[in-house]
């Protein structure tokens, strides 16, 4: 009789136990529902503002950037072709000059006094040339009326040739007087700046002194050490972009390949790559570092995205993209360009939708986005 009671006992415990753990187990499923609603229902209402890139797809090329030093081009030594004397110096230390602009005037009396000689008998010889030329134009038409005999006119036609020899002999003369006379204003052969004036006014200068030097400033070019693989796609002709940071400002222009070494540097295990610079806006000084950027693939139809939108989740890269009003997560394999933007295969994007390039972070697939300006 007592076991039995025992056993009822016993029975309404593990009842009563059974319940209440079932009636836990209730009120818990219960708060994560009403947790996940009120989670589910928090983030609707969170929309988050972002910017958008419509997709276009292009073709581009996929560059690699070598460090590359400035170098100016090579100092030409103007040399004075004539003698005389400074009487004016055109440039200073420092000075941009263009082809043909004025650097030194030189003075030599003797010289001018010369060609006005020279240039008197030859205006001399011109005048006979022209008085033997008429006169016998004259005796062939009497000759023709047989007023003249034969030897008159062959002896006015042989003192025509020599005459005109004589005007070709002053004439060259006189050409060679004006051209000593023209070369004693020292003109720029390029374009360039002035790295020294070395005679004074007043100082004689002799036919062969140094008297300017001057760096040219058109052959300035940018030169980088190159790996073999690279090295052996770049061709002259090819363009490439330079470009350097001064003062949190970027700066870029566009350059010209020259060549590549055809030996290797020992030492770098690299080749020597010459660009030369098309546009140097920027006054870059020799020595200076800039990017020489080089293409080195042609990538088609792919769609340009800022390094910033590529997201990465363990092992996988994705971009976000807008459809619907919502933030798509889209997987993609990028190629990267540069070290600010990569490309993304057209045909990974989804039709109807822009790729998300702010605003992305802290965004869930799904989850409602608006559109910012």
């Amino acid at each position: 009789m007592k076991g039995t009671k025992t056993r009822k006992q016993w029975i309404w415990f593990f009842g009563l136990l059974a319940a209440f753990i079932v009636l836990l187990l209730g009120l818990y499923v219960r708060m994560i529902s009403v947790r996940s609603s009120a989670y589910e229902a928090e983030r609707e209402e969170i929309v988050a503002p972002v910017r958008v890139q419509d997709v276009s797809s292009t073709q581009v090329w996929k560059t690699r950037s070598f460090l590359a030093r400035v170098e100016g081009g090579q100092t030409i030594d103007i040399i004075a072709d004539v003698g005389g004397w400074v009487t004016e110096k055109k440039v200073v230390l420092g000075q941009e000059v263009n082809k043909g602009e004025a650097l030194i005037v030189l003075e030599d009396p003797r010289r001018v006094l010369k060609l006005k000689e020279s240039e008197a008998r030859l205006k001399s010889a011109r005048a006979n040339l022209s008085e033997l030329n008429r006169k016998y134009e004259q005796s062939k038409t009497l000759l023709e009326k047989g007023i003249v005999a034969r030897d008159s006119v062959d002896s006015l036609n042989n003192q025509l040739a020599s005459e005109s020899a004589n005007v070709d002999s002053l004439e060259a003369s006189y050409g060679l007087m004006k051209w000593d006379v023209d070369n004693l204003t020292v003109t720029s052969p390029i374009d360039g700046k002035v790295e020294e004036v070395i005679p004074d006014v007043g100082q004689e200068v002799k036919a062969g002194d140094l008297v300017v030097e001057i760096v040219s400033t058109e052959q300035k070019r940018a030169v980088a050490g190159v790996e073999p693989r690279w090295a052996r796609i770049l061709k002259p002709g090819m363009e490439v972009t330079l470009s350097t940071t001064h003062n949190n400002l970027l700066e870029q222009t566009e350059g010209e390949i020259l060549g590549v070494s055809s030996n290797i540097d020992t030492a770098s295990g690299t080749y020597r790559v010459e660009a030369r610079i098309l546009d140097n806006r920027y006054e870059w000084l020799p020595g200076e570092i800039v990017n020489m950027e080089i293409p080195i693939e042609l990538l088609t139809d792919v769609v340009l995205v800022p390094r910033t939108a590529v997201l990465s989740d363990s092992n996988e890269l994705f971009v976000f993209v807008y459809q619907n009003g919502k933030a798509v997560k889209v997987p993609v394999n990028v190629e990267w360009i540069n070290d600010r933007e990569g490309s993304i295969p057209a045909n990974l994007i989804p039709d109807n939708s822009s790729i998300i390039i702010e605003g992305h972070v802290g965004l869930a697939g799904g989850q409602i986005v608006k559109l910012s300006q």
